[in-house]
């Protein structure tokens, strides 16, 4: 496939700012919230057309090397032929039937064989179902009612305690600690530990210079008898050898996941021991779509893939090259800014560093302008993914236009 053209090109989005304009009377706010603009909307693609391997295509008709992925489920990249195709296969056979179906067994078996201490699963849509029953099983386990949370679990109330369109009440429900700071953890153990039934963390939050700490945190929830979740749902299948938790050697009580699981396909899971998950019988975890088999046809067929290919091998790898090239361009062109993986390769980003905020905006606006310029789909806020699909001279581009990119920042912000 022929990359996208290096030069500057001056794309212009007028498609996408007609559908734009159409969506402010429908749809509130006019996207769907992780649709929504990476720069300005004038600025930046609004509505995509396809995608294939690691590219996209806007309805302009721009094409892009992308790096958002969909945030995170195409692991191996748009329209995967052996995976739409076990999921197109099993629609033609009935996608929801009124009772079980085999394909739910096989699935569980398959994630519990996959997961060090797994004994029992259980199947959902989203990420955001699996994080909620995983609290839910730890309650009914546990007997108590708080929680403690790090990081971005979903977009259900209790995900949002200090909102003030949820529940009132919930910030006292729902405890935060640091990521990098086990005291946070400690503390709030030592005030409230015989109320407090799990502690739920997401590893993109933690230091990766440090595993040590995921296995610190597990130790201080299981000395208060609160249960121990990690959240997956954009590490799990993605961090080599097959998750986070095994890179950092630490087993959880309780493991959620979903985005690639299904490689675009919706489907989640929680996996783990079967002293708190067959509490899920005494539970309400149902809704009318979670046996649906598509998304777990595709599930099968994304582990079998990655079981016979190094899959997580070669997006660490690629991961590796862009964030040191990343980080060349920038030294090179004495930009502050800092590449690195959150918190591995295979989730790259690149954060601007300048001490004063405005010019800190000022340099990422340059940058990731320059680079949907370039055709480089990279999102200013939000970590990035590399996937299967992607291979080194798609590296190569994106590293040339980051280094016309960095060139721009520094010619246009001479306050370096």
């Amino acid at each position: 496939m022929d990359l996208p053209d290096l030069q500057s090109s001056s794309r212009a989005y007028p498609a996408s700012q007609a559908l734009l304009q159409r969506a402010r009377s429908l749809i509130p706010g006019g996207y769907h919230l992780s649709g929504r603009p990476l720069l300005s909307p004038g600025d930046s693609p609004m509505y995509f057309d396809r995608g294939e391997g690691c590219r996209v295509w806007d309805v302009d008709g721009h094409e892009y090397i992308d790096f958002i992925m969909a945030y995170g489920p195409l692991l191996l990249g748009y329209a995967h032929e052996e995976v739409d195709r076990a999921a197109f296969d099993q629609a033609r056979r009935g996608n929801l039937l009124s009772l079980n179906h085999p394909l739910h067994l096989r699935f569980v078996e398959r994630l519990v064989a996959r997961f060090p201490g797994a004994e029992m699963g259980a199947f959902f849509k989203t990420g955001s179902d699996a994080t909620t029953a995983a609290l839910r099983l730890a309650r009914r386990a546990t007997g108590r009612r708080r929680v403690a949370r790090c990081g971005y679990h979903g977009w259900h109330d209790w995900c949002l305690p200090l909102a003030d369109f949820v529940p009132a009440g919930l910030d006292q429900q729902v405890l935060e600690f640091r990521p990098d700071e086990p005291d946070s953890l400690r503390e709030l153990l030592r005030v409230h530990g015989d109320e407090v039934a799990a502690v739920i963390l997401a590893p993109e939050m933690m230091p990766a210079a440090r595993p040590e700490l995921t296995r610190q945190f597990a130790e201080l929830t299981r000395e208060r008898g609160a249960v121990f979740i990690l959240d997956e749902i954009k590490t799990g299948l993605r961090i080599r050898p097959n998750s986070f938790q095994q890179w950092a050697g630490v087993v959880p009580d309780l493991t959620t996941l979903s985005k690639a699981l299904g490689n675009g396909w919706p489907v989640a899971a929680i996996v783990g021991k079967r002293e708190i998950l067959r509490h899920g019988a005494e539970l309400h975890m149902s809704a009318t779509y979670h046996g649906e088999t598509t998304g777990l046809a595709a599930a099968l067929a994304t582990l079998d893939i990655l079981d016979r290919s190094d899959v997580t091998g070669h997006v660490w790898r690629l991961g590796e090259r862009l964030i040191a090239g990343l980080q060349r361009a920038a030294d090179r062109h004495a930009v502050p800014a800092l590449a690195y993986g959150e918190p591995l390769p295979p989730m790259p980003f690149l954060r601007f560093t300048h001490p004063d905020p405005q010019v800190r905006d000022a340099h990422a606006g340059t940058f990731y302008r320059a680079m949907l310029q370039r055709g480089v789909l990279l999102h200013p806020r939000h970590l990035w993914f590399v996937s299967a699909a992607h291979r080194d001279d798609d590296i190569d581009h994106t590293l040339a236009a980051a280094e016309a990119a960095m060139a721009a920042v520094r010619q246009l912000h001479l306050d370096l």
